[in-house]
């Protein structure tokens, strides 16, 4: 990041553009390059073949000769040759301007020519070279230049697609295959990390692991304005570091470009960020008026993520971009970023800021910034660094909140939700290293169970069906009291709701219609409130069971009137398909299912006349596999939940007993007994992305409400948390 901009001082762009290149080597043509005598404005230069023609004043700079030369594309530049995997750039430096990199082509290279408006940049790859050329405020001298090559130049505005991960940093070219999904904790940490210009060689991070006291590291995974060549920073160095122990603050900088946060995410995904990552957006201090313009610009960045299922994360100076938020953080008109990366450089580890109210962004959603542009030597690897502390705890992949009667929020919380005598809706909840508390009340007279979901770190929201049959919600949000039950605008319900959350926010609950037997839908959105319900056709005979999958992928299921499991599906940014069968059943209930953010979806359901559980699974890859029925017998309705990478089925036997599967899990595939006595109802439960399962039911013996616990391999439980279920 800039200390400039932290400062609130804006470079003169011209003194930019006439700089030298500081603490460069001597500024000559590299060997095998010709300069044949031209007019005093431009000369000629060769590499491998091509001869270019460019501005005399634009230094040429031989990497061969120089391996340890930063590649900066925030001054009028060549380069010639492939950046070295240790280059020594300034971790302050920011932004882009005319520049060039050209360097040999990989072997078998596919020609192409692309441009990337959003990006700045212009990629050509022939079979002898590849050129990876920035500008800012004149394309025409960048095309002039490639043009004077005899390279094609992609018309102006045009698009090439994606960029590879590294285009930027002009190293990447040519399709990749996808990389996979990073696990959940690649982008949570508590502790010391760094950020550097361009992402440290392997050997350097290997080093530092072990003798540095970081433990997470700052990468600039795209945008404009990323100023040094990345030659390190692909997937598998990605995946590689996260293997050793490094933990990541993926960094976007570039203009406030209408199509910034889906090529951030397009970057991230290629890097191997999955769903629900926090994408930080590198927003520079400013003077004051601008606030208005930077606040819709960032409100437009956080809803964009949250439709494409990515997290908000916004890095800003203490007394510009993070004052600007604090002053608006309850402001309908703006939505807040998930997590703040607040620079103030005073020294001190740790999140506070006297300008930050603890009861902002309060639950693991900070970064602190409190050191910039030091040079910092480990095991003899010197980089010039900013200096972070982390305390970002974010439910990134693994689980999506599912319909449940119990809800885990992203600091590790546990909420549960039942109906009580006179349908009074109870609530107990559990924090991290306390002990149960309730059960509460909170109130009303519902005709079933509930269903609870976390909709943001904090943020919980239960939803139930009246005595008079209309949709009743109370929620609550962090440092504030449980709202009362209050009557959503739907009209009346035929069915115990079910709801699901996404991570922008939106909550989408369903019930089956009072008459026609119709799916039905509402929609709540932060800063819109809850919209007309929607009806979405089919024929219920039985409550229906939504999941969230994949990037956004939400589903609902549901045993239809001709006894056949049903699924209708909406896509991020689609509108929903057409019911369908899935040609399985008989179904003796209705269903339950649960998916994870790698597109899996697992469904289970009771056999006609309850003699056994029935499972099938969705991927991506494979679609729809064969169901497969479990032993044990079931008394009532299975339910599934997903914790980690890992979906489990719960159900009560027919002997009364609790039991389960996992996939992958423990003992393989094979259903088993959970030694917690005899259940006096179905089970629910709720898992986290570290792999922890609650799972509740009512009392056989008595009615209140038992729960336990799977967490590291093994079982605790039953414990008796009190209350009477109905």
């Amino acid at each position: 990041m800039h200390f400039f901009r932290h400062l609130g001082i804006w470079p003169a762009a011209g003194l930019l553009a006439a700089a030298a290149v500081s603490g460069g080597p001597a500024l000559r043509s590299p060997a095998g390059a010709r300069s044949p005598a031209l007019a005093p404005a431009v000369r000629r230069v060769t590499y491998l073949g091509t001869t270019f023609t460019v501005p005399r004043s634009w230094p040429v700079i031989n990497l061969a000769a120089h391996p340890r030369q930063c590649v900066r594309f925030d001054r009028h530049v060549l380069y010639l040759g492939t950046p070295g995997r240790n280059q020594r750039c300034p971790a302050t430096i920011i932004g882009t301007t005319e520049a060039m990199l050209v360097r040999p082509s990989a072997r078998h290279a596919i020609p192409y020519s692309a441009g990337y408006p959003v990006d700045r940049l212009i990629t050509v790859v022939t079979r002898r070279i590849t050129v990876t050329a920035t500008y800012a405020a004149h394309r025409a001298q960048i095309a002039r230049i490639l043009a004077s090559g005899s390279l094609r130049v992609p018309p102006e505005g045009s698009s090439g697609g994606t960029p590879p991960p590294a285009a930027a940093g002009g190293l990447a070219a040519g399709p990749l295959a996808t990389p996979s999904v990073l696990p959940a904790n690649a982008t949570s940490y508590t502790g010391q990390g760094f950020d550097a210009c361009a992402a440290p060689s392997a050997e350097v991070m290997r080093t530092w692991r072990r003798l540095s006291p970081y433990q997470a590291v700052g990468i600039y995974i795209g945008g404009a304005d990323r100023a040094c060549a990345q030659p390190n920073l692909t997937a598998a160095w990605v995946s590689q570091q996260q293997a050793a122990g490094w933990h990541f603050i993926p960094i976007y900088v570039g203009p406030q470009a209408v199509g910034a946060a889906r090529d951030a995410v397009r970057a991230a995904r290629m890097l191997g960020f999955g769903p629900r990552s926090p994408l930080y957006y590198d927003m520079e201090a400013y003077p004051a008026s601008s606030a208005r313009p930077v606040l819709r610009f960032l409100t437009s960045w956080t809803r964009e993520l949250h439709v494409l299922g990515y997290t908000s994360g916004v890095y800003s100076n203490s007394l510009s971009g993070i004052r600007d938020l604090v002053k608006n953080y309850s402001n309908a008109s703006y939505t807040m970023p998930d997590v703040i990366y607040d620079a103030l450089w005073n020294g001190v580890a740790d999140t506070a800021d006297p300008l930050l109210p603890a009861t902002d962004w309060p639950l693991h959603q900070r970064i602190h910034q409190y050191q910039g542009g030091q040079n910092v030597t480990y095991g003899g690897n010197t980089i010039s660094i900013d200096e972070d502390y982390l305390d970002v705890q974010q439910s990134v992949t693994g689980t999506s909140p599912q319909a449940s009667q119990a809800a885990a929020q992203a600091s590790g919380d546990v909420d549960a939700f039942f109906t009580g005598p006179g349908g009074k809706l109870r609530h107990v909840w559990l924090s991290p290293g306390a002990r149960w508390h309730g059960p509460a009340g909170l109130g009303g007279s519902l005709t079933a169970q509930p269903s609870a979901v976390t909709s943001s770190a904090g943020t919980v929201a239960v939803f139930g069906q009246a005595a008079n049959g209309h949709l009743v919600e109370a929620s609550y949000h962090p440092g504030q009291h449980w709202s009362r039950l209050r009557t959503l605008p739907v009209g009346k319900i035929g069915s115990q709701p079910a709801a699901v959350a996404l991570s922008t926010g939106e909550i989408d609950v369903f019930w089956r219609g009072v008459s026609g037997r119709h799916l039905w839908h509402a929609q709540y959105n932060p800063g819109q409130g809850w919209a007309r319900p929607q009806n979405l056709g089919g024929r219920l005979a039985s409550a229906p069971s939504p999941v969230v999958s994949g990037p956004g992928g939400l589903s609902v299921f549901w045993a239809g009137t001709n006894g056949q499991l049903w699924q209708i599906r909406r896509n991020p940014g689609s509108s929903w398909s057409r019911a369908v069968s899935l040609g399985l059943g008989p179904l003796g209930g209705a269903p339950s299912a649960s998916g994870l953010a790698t597109g899996k979806i697992e469904v289970a359901w009771p056999a006609s006349g309850h003699k056994a559980v029935w499972r099938v699974t969705y991927t991506p890859a494979a679609g729809w596999g064969k169901p497969a029925e479990l032993p044990g017998g079931v008394s009532g309705r299975p339910f599934v939940v997903a914790s980690g990478s890992a979906v489990s089925v719960f159900w009560k036997g027919s002997n009364g007993r609790l039991w389960w599967v996992t996939d992958p899990g423990p003992g393989g595939q094979s259903p088993a007994q959970v030694g917690m006595g005899v259940l006096g109802s179905s089970p629910f439960a709720t898992g986290q992305p570290g792999g922890v399962i609650d799972v509740f039911w009512k009392g056989s013996a008595d009615p209140h409400l038992w729960h336990a616990r799977y967490r590291g391999g093994s079982w605790t439980g039953p414990g008796n948390l009190g209350g009477r279920v109905r």
